[in-house]
Protein backbone atom coordinates (compact mmCIF):
# COMPACT_ATOMS: atom_id res chain seq x y z
CA UNK A 1 0.00 0.00 0.00
CA UNK A 2 3.02 2.58 0.90
CA UNK A 3 4.37 2.14 -2.71
CA UNK A 4 1.04 2.67 -4.50
CA UNK A 5 0.47 5.54 -2.44
CA UNK A 6 3.77 6.83 -3.11
CA UNK A 7 3.48 6.42 -7.22
CA UNK A 8 0.23 8.15 -7.08
CA UNK A 9 1.39 10.96 -5.37
CA UNK A 10 4.18 11.40 -7.16
CA UNK A 11 3.62 14.88 -9.91
CA UNK A 12 5.83 12.56 -12.83
CA UNK A 13 4.15 8.84 -12.14
CA UNK A 14 0.61 10.79 -11.97
CA UNK A 15 0.96 13.03 -15.16
CA UNK A 16 2.11 9.68 -16.77
CA UNK A 17 -0.92 8.00 -15.59
CA UNK A 18 -3.06 10.63 -16.31
CA UNK A 19 -1.76 10.88 -20.15
CA UNK A 20 -2.42 7.15 -20.25
CA UNK A 21 -6.20 7.46 -18.80
CA UNK A 22 -6.88 10.17 -21.50
CA UNK A 23 -5.43 7.74 -24.54
CA UNK A 24 -7.18 4.76 -22.90
CA UNK A 25 -3.42 3.08 -23.67
CA UNK A 26 -0.10 3.75 -24.89
CA UNK A 27 3.58 2.67 -25.52
CA UNK A 28 6.96 4.52 -23.65
CA UNK A 29 7.53 6.33 -27.10
CA UNK A 30 4.15 7.60 -27.46
CA UNK A 31 4.54 8.53 -24.21
CA UNK A 32 7.51 10.32 -24.81
CA UNK A 33 6.32 11.95 -28.06
CA UNK A 34 3.14 13.61 -25.46
CA UNK A 35 5.36 14.76 -22.82
CA UNK A 36 9.13 15.96 -23.93
CA UNK A 37 9.66 17.72 -20.66
CA UNK A 38 10.49 14.14 -19.07
CA UNK A 39 13.69 12.51 -19.53
CA UNK A 40 13.50 9.04 -20.86
CA UNK A 41 15.12 7.43 -18.30
CA UNK A 42 12.49 8.58 -15.75
CA UNK A 43 9.48 7.30 -17.92
CA UNK A 44 10.97 3.98 -18.03
CA UNK A 45 11.43 3.76 -13.79
CA UNK A 46 8.39 5.32 -13.48
CA UNK A 47 6.40 3.27 -15.54
CA UNK A 48 7.92 -0.11 -14.26
CA UNK A 49 7.41 1.33 -10.53
CA UNK A 50 3.77 1.98 -11.65
CA UNK A 51 3.62 -1.78 -13.29
CA UNK A 52 5.25 -3.43 -9.75
CA UNK A 53 2.50 -1.45 -7.42
CA UNK A 54 -0.40 -2.33 -9.74
CA UNK A 55 -1.37 1.06 -11.29
CA UNK A 56 -0.72 -0.31 -14.99
CA UNK A 57 -1.31 -3.03 -16.79
CA UNK A 58 0.44 -4.19 -20.08
CA UNK A 59 -2.21 -4.63 -22.86
CA UNK A 60 -0.51 -5.44 -25.67
CA UNK A 61 2.98 -5.57 -27.64
CA UNK A 62 4.28 -4.36 -30.82
CA UNK A 63 7.38 -5.43 -32.68
CA UNK A 64 9.72 -2.79 -33.91
CA UNK A 65 12.64 -3.91 -35.36
CA UNK A 66 13.03 -7.16 -33.75
CA UNK A 67 12.20 -5.00 -30.61
CA UNK A 68 9.35 -5.59 -28.24
CA UNK A 69 7.62 -2.47 -27.24
CA UNK A 70 5.07 -2.87 -24.40
CA UNK A 71 1.45 -1.10 -24.70
CA UNK A 72 -0.03 0.33 -21.02
CA UNK A 73 -3.31 1.00 -19.83
CA UNK A 74 -4.55 1.77 -16.38
CA UNK A 75 -5.47 -0.40 -13.88
CA UNK A 76 -8.60 0.42 -12.46
CA UNK A 77 -7.32 2.47 -8.87
CA UNK A 78 -10.24 3.19 -6.65
CA UNK A 79 -10.10 4.11 -2.76
CA UNK A 80 -12.30 0.40 -2.45
CA UNK A 81 -9.44 -1.32 -3.80
CA UNK A 82 -7.10 -1.24 -0.95
CA UNK A 83 -7.37 -3.98 1.63
CA UNK A 84 -8.44 -2.67 4.49
CA UNK A 85 -10.76 0.58 5.25
CA UNK A 86 -7.64 2.20 7.50
CA UNK A 87 -5.56 1.58 3.85
CA UNK A 88 -8.40 3.66 2.43
CA UNK A 89 -8.04 6.71 4.56
CA UNK A 90 -4.45 6.58 4.48
CA UNK A 91 -4.85 6.68 0.35
CA UNK A 92 -7.05 9.68 1.00
CA UNK A 93 -4.75 11.16 3.81
CA UNK A 94 -2.24 11.48 1.41
CA UNK A 95 -3.72 12.69 -0.87
CA UNK A 96 -5.61 15.72 0.42
CA UNK A 97 -2.03 16.38 2.70
CA UNK A 98 -0.14 16.59 -1.16
CA UNK A 99 -2.72 18.91 -2.34
CA UNK A 100 -2.32 21.20 1.17
CA UNK A 101 1.71 21.18 0.40
CA UNK A 102 0.51 22.47 -3.11
CA UNK A 103 -1.46 25.42 -1.64
CA UNK A 104 1.47 25.86 0.94
CA UNK A 105 4.09 26.96 -1.96
CA UNK A 106 1.95 28.65 -3.60
CA UNK A 107 0.97 30.48 -0.99
CA UNK A 108 4.39 31.46 -0.02
CA UNK A 109 5.53 31.94 -3.41
CA UNK A 110 5.86 35.64 -4.29
CA UNK A 111 3.83 35.33 -7.57
CA UNK A 112 0.42 34.62 -5.75
CA UNK A 113 -2.60 35.76 -8.12
CA UNK A 114 -5.63 34.17 -7.47
CA UNK A 115 -7.54 35.61 -9.63
CA UNK A 116 -5.15 35.37 -12.33
CA UNK A 117 -4.23 31.92 -11.76
CA UNK A 118 -8.23 31.21 -11.17
CA UNK A 119 -7.91 29.64 -8.07
CA UNK A 120 -11.55 28.21 -6.26
CA UNK A 121 -13.28 25.54 -4.30
CA UNK A 122 -16.45 24.24 -4.70
CA UNK A 123 -19.03 22.36 -2.54
CA UNK A 124 -22.04 20.93 -4.25
CA UNK A 125 -24.12 18.39 -2.01
CA UNK A 126 -26.13 16.35 -4.38
CA UNK A 127 -27.97 13.26 -3.88
CA UNK A 128 -28.12 11.68 -7.32
CA UNK A 129 -28.73 7.74 -7.89
CA UNK A 130 -25.58 5.59 -8.13
CA UNK A 131 -26.68 5.44 -12.06
CA UNK A 132 -27.07 9.43 -12.14
CA UNK A 133 -23.43 10.01 -10.18
CA UNK A 134 -21.90 7.24 -12.83
CA UNK A 135 -23.31 9.14 -16.02
CA UNK A 136 -22.35 12.57 -14.81
CA UNK A 137 -18.85 11.28 -13.17
CA UNK A 138 -18.28 10.05 -16.81
CA UNK A 139 -19.19 13.34 -18.41
CA UNK A 140 -16.66 15.69 -16.42
CA UNK A 141 -14.32 13.13 -17.79
CA UNK A 142 -15.39 13.26 -20.83
CA UNK A 143 -15.08 17.56 -20.62
CA UNK A 144 -11.65 17.43 -18.67
CA UNK A 145 -10.47 15.10 -21.31
CA UNK A 146 -10.85 17.25 -23.79
CA UNK A 147 -9.29 20.20 -22.38
CA UNK A 148 -6.35 17.75 -21.31
CA UNK A 149 -5.88 16.60 -24.95
CA UNK A 150 -5.32 19.88 -26.53
CA UNK A 151 -2.29 21.11 -27.43
CA UNK A 152 -0.01 23.55 -26.09
CA UNK A 153 -0.94 27.14 -26.23
CA UNK A 154 1.51 29.97 -25.44
CA UNK A 155 -0.44 31.22 -22.68
CA UNK A 156 -0.97 27.89 -20.94
CA UNK A 157 -0.33 26.95 -17.01
CA UNK A 158 -0.78 23.71 -15.33
CA UNK A 159 -3.72 24.10 -13.22
CA UNK A 160 -4.16 20.78 -10.67
CA UNK A 161 -7.91 19.90 -10.62
CA UNK A 162 -8.90 17.93 -8.45
CA UNK A 163 -12.44 15.96 -7.87
CA UNK A 164 -13.17 14.56 -4.99
CA UNK A 165 -16.42 12.61 -3.92
CA UNK A 166 -17.33 12.04 -0.16
CA UNK A 167 -19.63 11.41 2.24
CA UNK A 168 -22.15 13.76 3.02
CA UNK A 169 -25.40 14.55 5.04
CA UNK A 170 -26.97 11.92 7.74
CA UNK A 171 -27.81 9.50 5.11
CA UNK A 172 -23.89 8.06 6.01
CA UNK A 173 -24.03 6.24 9.59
Amino acid sequence: MEKLLKVLTDPVSNSILQLIRVRKKMTITEILTENRKIPRATVYRKVDKMLEVGALKIVGSNKIRGQTENIYAIKDIYIGNPESPEDSLKLITVSIMQILDQYNRYFQSDNVDIENDKLFILNYAISPSDKDFSEMMNDILKIVDKYQRKKSASDEKIRSLYLLSAPGGENND
